[in-house]
């Protein structure tokens, strides 16, 4: 039994090298952004092949958040 407050995923996961790393920023670098305003807020998306997948969601309402459109990792029709 492992008493923690660190999450699981932290103290199990692998070492991160210099080159996973350099591979991590190089794969964010190359993803394409793009803003999409909401009534009350807005959805950051990532551009993948011709779809666009959500990254994450800033609003002022908190049903936007309740939202299954609005779910991180869902495909976005823009």
């Amino acid at each position: 039994m492992l008493y923690t407050v660190r999450p699981l995923e932290r103290i199990y996961a692998t070492p991160r090298t210099k080159e996973t790393e350099k591979k991590e920023l190089k794969e964010r670098e190359e993803a394409h952004y793009r803003e999409v305003t909401l009534p009350n807020g807005r959805i950051v998306t990532r551009q993948q092949g011709e779809d666009y997948i959500i990254e994450r969601i800033n609003s002022t309402d908190m049903s936007d958040y309740l939202n299954a459109d609005y779910s991180p990792g869902k495909t976005y029709k823009i």
